[in-house]
């Protein structure tokens, strides 16, 4: 589904037919990531996804982060220091921007396709993943490691999370982190 086209200068790109994957449906976006990368080769990681995905936790890149919504009105969740949760509904159509550092969820409910771009990792690049009490705000754990190791240790590392209550419990006021299910965005788009 990726075609090659030549540029005045004679490099090589690709175009890919975006919805011709699309069509293709959750078939072509198999685990729970849902989410299918292209131009592997390239210096931006860009990443087609769709929803619903189901995820409580918060991802910590070293470099800023574009959303790009497709089709349907997905949530990103942000923390800035001293301000706590704050939720931005990202419309069909709409950029949004997660700078570099700021912890971010994206939430998505069924029906839903964008494009993640991101600058792909470079050798000693680290990232985190976080999670945080509903209740009191507190952060509960964050796991931090080289970009190289996140990629095939951010489902291993999830799901552990998920399965141990003890880690899921705040140790500010002992609220236990619910598991996540399929996200739906509730109220108004």
């Amino acid at each position: 589904m990726t075609q090659q086209a030549e540029t005045r200068d004679g490099e090589r790109t690709g175009i890919v037919a975006v919805d011709q994957l699309r069509a293709a449906g959750a078939d072509a976006f198999p685990g729970a990531l849902a989410a299918k990368a292209l131009y592997p080769g390239s210096q931006f990681e860009v990443v087609l996804v769709r929803g619903p995905n189901s995820r409580n936790d918060f991802h910590v890149n070293p470099y800023d982060e574009l959303f790009v919504q497709l089709e349907g009105t997905i949530r990103v969740d942000t923390r800035a220091p001293g301000e706590g949760l704050r939720q931005n509904l990202v419309h069909e159509g709409e950029l949004f921007m997660v700078p570099a550092g700021v912890p971010h969820s994206p939430l998505r409910p069924a029906g839903t396709w964008g494009l993640v771009v991101e600058i792909r990792r470079r050798p000693g690049d680290t990232e985190a993943v976080e999670w945080y009490c509903d209740r009191c705000d507190a952060l509960i754990e964050r796991v931090t490691m080289e970009s190289s190791e996140m990629i095939g240790s951010l489902m291993p590392l999830l799901t552990a999370f998920q399965a141990s209550e003890e880690r899921r419990t705040c140790r500010s006021c002992g609220e236990v982190l619910a598991q996540p299910g399929p996200f739906v965005l509730d109220g108004p788009e």
